[in-house]
């Protein structure tokens, strides 16, 4: 019989990161490896190349991960789903559960996923199989149990809520410096022909660049990263008075209508839902 949920040892509160290669996780053969544990902002996770597929979640907290020239916000109870053979750079903002599903690339072509990175939201199911699954638990289970619940885990990872959390980068360097200085700084985000001046060109060429390089034109750009930068705040504890303030509204009342028109409801709503 399979044990209680209940009888599994405590995700561990050492900060040791998980497997930067797979051959540090066990059998090569293996559907899925998982790992679960506490990590906080000054564990390095990255750059890592996997040659399976990889599905990464964060609870209690946020992280970023970035793919490219792109970035992608995960807030608390979400994950993202990472093609094989995708280089990834993970942050963390604060100490949170950090759980990792490494899907060999053989099974992971059969479970129907977009191609590309892609924001999910988890589940109690997936963060069960996970703690079941993790390093912690071995012992626990016997080898058709575990064969068991990968099983599972194949089948619920497609079922997973999507979301579209992405912050598109640039090549350009123009682009790209602006990007910079904007995520560092987003509070004088309001103003293209400023933030034009201060990397050294025209307004018009920089709005034409952003719809060239990242498929937005300006405003819906900064208005992408008002939003994430909000979510990431709103988890961190901040109200909508400080964010207000900090991402550039004129007042906390612009800045909740500007989150509920993109969330469908208040950050205070929001807060509460997640």
């Amino acid at each position: 019989m399979m044990p209680n949920y209940v009888d599994f040892p405590p995700i561990a509160k050492s900060l040791s990161a998980p497997p930067s290669f797979l051959g540090e996780s066990g059998d090569l053969d293996q559907p899925i490896v998982a790992w679960a544990g506490h990590l906080d902002n000054s564990v390095p996770l990255g750059p890592c190349n996997h040659p399976r597929a990889h599905l990464v979640f964060c609870f209690d907290g946020g992280m970023r991960v970035e793919i490219g020239d792109d970035r992608w916000f995960i807030p608390d109870r979400h994950g993202i789903w990472i093609p094989p053979e995708t280089q990834c750079q993970i942050t963390t903002t604060s100490l949170i559960e950090f759980q990792s599903f490494y899907i060999h690339s053989r099974y992971a072509a059969n479970v129907d996923m977009p191609e590309q990175p892609t924001v999910v939201r988890a589940t109690p199911l997936i963060r069960g199989i996970a703690r079941r699954l993790a390093p912690q638990a071995k012992g626990l289970l016997t080898m058709p149990e575990r064969q068991r619940l990968e099983w599972v885990a194949l089948d619920e990872i497609p079922r997973l809520e999507q979301s579209d959390l992405c912050l598109p980068g640039a090549r350009d360097p123009r682009v790209a410096a602006a990007i910079t200085h904007l995520l560092s700084d987003p509070a004088n985000a309001g103003n293209l022909a400023r933030l034009a001046d201060q990397i050294g060109t025209s307004e018009r060429t920089l709005g034409r660049l952003f719809q060239t390089e990242t498929g937005l034109n300006w405003r819906e750009w900064r208005d992408r990263m008002r939003f994430l930068l909000a979510l990431e705040g709103l988890q961190k504890g901040l109200n909508s008075k400080s964010l207000a303030v900090r991402l550039g509204y004129s007042s906390p009342s612009a800045f909740t209508a500007a989150f509920r028109r993109r969330a469908g409801m208040s950050p205070s709503q929001w807060r509460r839902h997640n």
